[in-house]
């Protein structure tokens, strides 16, 4: 199952998450293939990191929280609050060789929907 995580810094925790960085990436790093993306929002002068969002793929929602609970930046308390929720990916297709029109198919079907009223 793939599960969405936003996590929010509390504010004034840029040198806490400076200090953490490395341990976070170390910790991020035997699981990226279970990882569809992630990254760091930035505020907007694109200098600040703000919060990080990533995808995983792990069984279930006590995983994700297991998995958030050992996190470096988590433990350090760089985040004011911890987002989890449960995502259908649409696109990209999981596996493209599976069914390579799925997101065209979807798109036909919702539009189909959309006429109809």
């Amino acid at each position: 199952m793939t599960y969405a995580v936003i996590c929010i810094d509390r504010p004034d925790t840029e040198n806490l998450r400076a200090q953490t960085r490395l341990a976070h990436l170390e910790y991020i790093n035997p699981h990226r293939p279970k990882m569809n993306i992630g990254g760091a929002f930035l505020d907007d002068a694109g200098v600040r990191r703000i919060w990080i969002m990533f995808a995983i793929d792990l069984p279930s929602r006590e995983a994700v929280e297991a998995f958030m609970q050992e996190e470096p930046y988590n433990r350090a308390g760089v985040f004011e609050s911890v987002i989890i929720r449960r995502i259908q990916v649409v696109y990209p297709e999981t596996d493209p060789s599976d069914d390579p029109s799925y997101f065209d198919d979807l798109l036909a079907h919702i539009r189909r929907a959309a006429q109809r009223g």
